[in-house]
C-alpha cells in the first residue's frame, strides 16, 4: 500500500478563451460547414514559466522541500538527476533560467517538475505539471503526492523475504493492521493539507481541490520487482510518478509489492481502495463494504493473473474500471 493525493491548482489569473480547430476529419468537416461553432474552447493561462516557478520555489523552501529530480519544460528535459543528489533544487531552477529565454517564458505550453522529500513516515514524490492550455473548466496546475512507508524500504540491498520480514508485525491481526494504516493515513493527510495551505498562501488561488487516496498494488506474480531505474524514459503524465523508475525509489517501491500477498496470507480484510497494476494501471477499487482477501482470487498470487482479474464478480465490492462507462456527446463544444 501507498498513499497517493491530488492537488489541483486554479491560479488567480487572467485568462484566455480560445477556440481550436479539431483535429478528426469529420469533425473538421463539422467545423468548416458551421462557421467554427463545432471548435472545441480552451483556457489559456498568461502566466509565464518563470513566474510560476519562483512562487513554487518559494512554497517548497518553506517546507524544506529541496531534492529535484526532474525539470521538464515543453517535455525538454532542462534538469534530470539520475544519481540521487541532495538539496539540489535551486542548481535545478538556475539551470532553467540560464536555459530559457523571455520568448520561451511567456509561450510555453507545459512545464513538469518532480521533487523528493522525505519525513519520519513516509518518503514523498511530488509531481507538478503546470499546463498553460487546458480544457476550460480543467484547473492548470496539477500537484500528484505519492508517499512510501519509510519503515518498510529496502536498506542495503535487502531482498524480498528480509522486506517481508519487517512487514509482518504490522499484520499481526486485523486491529493491528487497522491501527497502522489509519495512523500513516492521518500523517499522510496532515502533508498533503499542509502543502495546499501554503499553495493558497504563495500563489494567489481561486480555487485548490485536494483528494488522497489509499492505493494497493497487485504484482502479475510473487516474482515480479519495481521498475529499475531508466527503465521508463517517456513516463505517461496519466502515471503515479513512484512507478516511473527515478533513481532509488525501486527500493522504496518494493514493500508495495508484497503488501497484497501479505492481505491474502493473513486473511486481512480490505476496503476502501485503488488496486493498481505494477505500472501504475488502475485496475479498479474496492469499496467500504469491502472484503476478505485470504478469500478472494483477487489477492492469490498462485494463480494466473488474468484469471484473478476475471474473477472479480464474487465479490460485489469490487468495481473495475472496465465497468465504469465515459458518456460524452460527439461534438465536445
Amino acid at each position: 500500500m501507498y498513499f497517493s493525493g491530488r492537488l489541483s491548482i486554479d491560479p488567480s489569473q487572467l485568462t484566455k478563451i480560445e477556440r481550436v480547430e479539431p483535429d478528426e476529419i469529420f469533425k473538421k468537416f463539422l467545423h468548416y460547414i458551421t462557421s467554427g461553432a463545432t471548435s472545441k474552447k480552451i483556457e489559456r493561462e498568461t502566466f509565464t514559466a518563470v513566474s510560476v516557478l519562483q512562487k513554487l520555489n518559494r512554497l517548497f523552501w518553506e517546507l524544506d522541500i529541496n531534492n529535484i529530480i526532474r525539470l521538464s519544460h515543453d517535455n525538454i528535459d532542462i534538469y534530470y538527476d539520475k544519481e540521487g543528489k541532495e538539496d539540489d533544487l535551486k542548481e535545478a531552477i538556475d539551470n532553467y533560467e540560464l536555459t530559457i529565454n523571455d520568448a520561451m517564458s511567456h509561450y510555453f505550453e507545459t512545464l513538469h517538475l518532480v521533487l523528493e522529500h522525505e519525513d519520519s513516515n513516509f518518503v514523498y514524490l511530488i509531481e507538478i505539471n503546470i499546463n498553460r492550455s487546458h480544457a476550460v473548466g480543467a484547473y492548470p496546475i496539477e500537484i500528484k503526492i505519492n508517499g512510501l512507508m519509510k519503515e518498510f524500504k529496502a536498506n542495503g540491498g535487502e531482498n524480498k523475504a528480509s522486506v517481508r520480514a519487517k512487514m509482518e508485525t504490522r499484520f499481526a491481526s486485523q486491529e493491528v493492521l487497522d491501527s497502522f494504516v489509519n495512523e500513516q493515513h492521518m500523517s499522510f493527510e496532515t502533508f498533503v493539507n499542509g502543502l495546499g495551505m501554503r499553495v493558497r498562501k504563495y500563489m494567489k488561488v481561486d480555487d485548490v481541490k485536494v483528494e488522497i487516496d489509499k492505493r494497493v498494488v497487485m504484482p502479475k506474480s510473487k516474482d515480479r520487482q519495481p521498475i529499475s531505474k531508466g527503465r521508463r524514459k517517456n513516463p505517461a503524465r496519466d502515471y503515479d510518478p513512484v512507478f516511473d523508475g527515478y533513481y532509488g525509489f525501486g527500493e522504496i517501491l518494493l514493500y508495495s509489492f508484497l503488501w497484497s500477498e501479505l492481505l491474502h496470507d493473513h486473511h486481512m480484510h480490505v476496503s476502501d481502495v485503488t488496486l493498481m497494476g505494477e505500472e501504475s494501471d488502475i485496475l479498479g477499487s474496492i469499496d467500504s463494504a469491502g472484503l476478505n482477501a485470504g478469500e478472494s482470487h483477487l489477492f492469490n498470487n498462485d494463480l494466473d493473473y488474468d484469471a484473478r482479474l476475471d474473477g472479480f464478480g464474487e465479490a460485489d465490492s469490487f468495481e473495475s474500471v472496465a465497468d465504469v462507462s465515459d458518456s460524452g456527446d460527439w461534438f465536445d463544444i
